[in-house]
């Protein structure tokens, strides 16, 4: 385990760690109480999102019209 510090709201991580997991990896954080956990997240292919996705047959095109302004709606209303 090494000790990493902070300066100026900016945390650099070690080279040997950043060889391991990448230089453009995301990260979700992780926090319990005073422990602080980076955990490296792999964002789901494009192909595994349209697999999960209900079969249902698609919106028409009032459909899609009639959520967006029942969402912009409330949307506004939370705004008061």
């Amino acid at each position: 385990m090494e000790t990493i510090r902070i300066k100026h709201g900016i945390l650099t991580l070690p080279p040997e760690t950043l060889r391991l997991i990448g230089a453009d990896a995301q990260f979700t954080l992780i926090t319990t109480g005073d422990t602080i956990i980076l955990k490296k997240v792999t964002p789901a292919r494009l192909t595994e999102i349209a697999e999960r996705a209900p079969q249902d047959p698609p919106l028409s095109l009032s459909e899609i019209a009639s959520e967006v302004r029942r969402h912009r709606r409330s949307k506004h209303a939370r705004r008061r």
